[in-house]
């Protein structure tokens, strides 16, 4: 399986420089915590699939987080289309926690900031 070493190394960085403001951790702990993370990924990418699929999504669909970066906003009452239990290994060895998503249909264009 590839990965893009450079998603990782920023990822690290990240980490790295989170934890030198907290607590002292060396590079190597924090790449350590990166290639956790990234593998974590994969894996949580299958489940969602896998839930979207086992629900009949068809539609476009994104979490909350993930309709605002494209610039829309899930519509106030709607509630998720599915949910998953996803690992959080940044959090700690065995951390999860439960993400929802929403379909395109859920959502409406984000209002211009002014």
């Amino acid at each position: 399986m590839k990965y893009n070493l450079s998603k990782l190394m920023k990822r690290a960085w990240h980490y790295f420089k989170q934890a030198a403001a907290k607590t002292a951790i060396t590079f190597s702990e924090a790449l350590k915590k990166a290639w956790r993370w990234i593998k974590a990924q994969d894996a949580n990418n299958a489940k969602i699939e896998a839930a979207a699929e086992a629900a009949g999504i068809e539609e476009e669909f994104h979490s909350w987080a993930g309709w605002k970066a494209l610039g829309r906003q899930v519509i106030h009452t709607e509630k998720a289309a599915f949910q998953v239990v996803v690992d959080t290994p940044e959090k700690g060895e065995g951390k999860t926690y439960r993400k929802s998503f929403f379909l395109y249909s859920q959502t409406q264009p984000a209002p211009m900031a002014e």
